[in-house]
């Protein structure tokens, strides 16, 4: 007899909803870091190509969420389908941790100076 596996099998209809879930969950991020990394290491405490990338990245991120939820079918950790509200939650969430992360990254590199 086999044995089942209670655990859900994710399925992606396309390639495109699978890279744009990869990128809002992991790759967008790892990005962030980077950006956060060189704004801290800056020659000065202005605005730069650094900031530009970072706040770039951010909008992308909540674009790639939407998109997913809206088109691609994301599922919330319940298992039952995302919504609106989902991403609201996460846009409130991304955007607060970014503006604390992005006014503590200058101040560390106005710090360092």
């Amino acid at each position: 007899m086999s044995k089942e596996t209670s655990q859900p099998i994710e399925k992606y209809d396309s390639i495109f909803g699978l890279l744009i879930r990869i990128f809002w969950m992991l790759l967008g991020n790892a990005i962030l870091l980077i950006s956060t990394i060189f704004i801290i290491q800056g020659e000065s405490w202005k605005f730069h190509t650094a900031d530009v990338v970072f706040w770039v990245i951010v909008a992308a991120l909540l674009l790639a969420r939407y998109l997913d939820i809206k088109f691609f079918g994301d599922s919330a950790s319940t298992g039952a389908p995302a919504s609106m509200v989902h991403w609201r939650k996460y846009a409130a969430i991304l955007l607060i941790c970014s503006i604390v992360v992005w006014i503590l990254s200058h101040a560390a590199n106005y710090l360092n100076k």
